[in-house]
This record gives C-alpha cells, structure tokens and sequence, in this order.
C-alpha cells in the first residue's frame, strides 16, 4: 500500500512514522551498538469542546512564550525567548518525541482486545516505515521504550523536586521567575513524554502496532542518502597476499569492522518526506527531523571523535 495512501485513509486514526537516521550496526564487543531513529506521532484533531484545563493552560503558556519571541530584538523578553529556544534544540529528540504523543487522542487501550495476530484492524495503529534501512522497527521501538521510560519518569520527580528551590527568585521585580518556569516545563516534559512511553508499551504489549514497509520511504532514502566521507571511499581492501593474515586477525585490527556510521539521510529530504507521508504543513514535523537529523550528526561526530 502507498504511503500516501496510508496517510489519508488514516486521517481519522493514529499512525506512527519511523525514520531512521543512523544504519543498523553490527554488536560491538558483544554490546549492541544503538542505531537512532526518530519516531513521529500522528493521532486524530483534539475536540476542543471536550479540551480538560490542563490542556488549556498549556496552550495559554504557548501563546505566552509565543509573545516573548514577538518583542523587540534588543529586549529582555526576546533574549529570553532565543535562549529557551536553544534550549529545547538541546533536549533529546526522542524525549520531544514522545512528549508530542497525546495519549488521550489515540485508542484506549482498555478497548483494545490482546492480540498476536499481524493484520491489520479497526484497533490497529501502523507503523510506517522504510524496509530497506530499518529490518525490525518493533524491537528497536521496544528498545527504546525500555530505555525512555524510567529516565522519564526519574526526570518527572527530579525537576518537580527542585522547582521549590527556585523560590527565592520570585522577589526580583519586573522580571519573571524564569528558573521556577524552567523546572516546572522540565517537569512537565519528563511527565508527557514518560506517559506516551507507558501508552506505547501497552499497545505493544496488546500487538496493536503492526508495522506497514513503504517503498515511497525507500525511494526517498535511496535519493537523499549523503555520500560517504572521501577517505572511506579511497579505502580499499589490502590484496590478499601469501603472507596475508587469517580472517580472525583481520577483524582483530579492525579490517572487516563496520565503517564509521553516517546519517541515512540529508536535510533535503525532509520536504519530500512531508509531502510523501501526506504530513499537515502547519506541522512541527519539519523542525522536529531537522532538530533530530542536526543532533544525531552531533551524536556520531562525538562517538567517532570529529570536531
């Protein structure tokens, strides 16, 4: 089935779209070795005449911070607001993720019957993907979900712990207590994102995420792959010789080990990506895989040592 197709027969339902950054890698050392793959979210438009106050306080916080980012450039306010921005670039995509999941618009899980079976049905939620990067996008979803959840729940009480502390910043005058909203927002963004990873494993545990390859996602990849480093292109196997050493001490040095990871993809494809997967132009998709492409770049110049 067509991606595009997938998309807009599901307009009314939730999906999940995967896209890997990072290639799957062989165990290091006997430790697997973690391939990164942002996970975009699409559930059904909110009822805003069912919208709880919870919701509406955050969405009059967003139009708040949305006016400090309006004022002047030489402010107070519009300083504030770039720093905040910098900020939230530096959080872990996957916990930007997970926060954008509302649980309360996708199924409940309550309703959903226990299942091992791999078709799909009216309480199933595709996964979609792109079978030639990404062999297993159950197991790595589980992975990450296994990993996500306590750090979440541990950054929830953490930050809610520490925002009392902040306190005796409320007497400065005119200027908000910025430190106090900090904690409370981590707070906030540990707890979504902890709770969208407690909704996720239980449709995994029920079998109600069944995966969906789409060659649409294939093609994209195969057009935007970023060409390999130069030096890893001038590398070439040394000619066996008589004097060539067994297969075990090649890997040994290092001969048959996996290449440096690249990205899978370029930003160029991102607008191509949104247009496939038939994604609303006023999403944050867009900014949310620019954000995970830029910081998974960051990620592997680190593990390889670049600058």
């Amino acid at each position: 089935m067509r991606a595009t197709t997938v998309a807009r027969n599901a307009t009314r339902s939730m999906r999940i779209i995967a896209l890997p950054l990072t290639p799957h890698r062989n165990p290091i050392n006997g430790k697997p070795v973690e391939h990164l793959t942002y996970y975009h979210f699409i559930t059904p438009p909110e009822d805003t005449k069912t919208s709880s106050w919870p919701k509406w306080a955050v969405a009059k916080a967003s139009d708040l911070w949305a006016g400090l980012g309006k004022a002047p450039e030489s402010s107070w306010k519009r300083k504030a607001f770039l720093y905040g921005e910098r900020l939230v670039d530096r959080l872990d995509f996957e916990e930007l993720a997970l926060k954008s999941l509302d649980p309360s618009l996708g199924p409940k899980i309550s309703n959903i019957v226990p299942s091992s079976s791999k078709t799909e049905g009216p309480s199933t939620i595709p996964l979609v993907f792109p079978p030639s990067v990404s062999p297993a996008p159950i197991p790595h979803l589980h992975s990450l979900l296994e990993r996500r959840t306590p750090k979440h729940r541990k950054g929830f009480w953490m930050w809610l712990a520490i925002s009392p502390l902040t306190a005796p910043f409320a007497i400065i005058p005119i200027i908000p207590n910025f430190p106090f909203f900090f904690c409370i927002w981590r707070s906030w963004s540990h707890y979504r994102a902890y709770k969208a990873s407690e909704y996720l494993e239980g449709l995994l545990q029920r079998g109600a995420i069944i995966t969906q390859s789409s060659p649409e996602l294939d093609v994209i990849y195969a057009k935007y792959a970023p060409r390999p480093p130069k030096s890893f292109e001038s590398e070439k196997p040394p000619a066996p010789s008589d004097h060539a050493p067994s297969g075990s001490e090649h890997s040994e040095k290092g001969v048959d080990a996996d290449p440096a990871p690249t990205l899978l993809l370029t930003k160029e494809a991102v607008v191509e990506l949104q247009k496939a997967l038939d994604v609303p132009e006023d999403s944050t998709f867009a900014a949310d895989v620019y954000r995970a492409l830029e910081q998974a770049r960051l990620r592997l110049e680190g593990k390889t040592g670049a600058k």
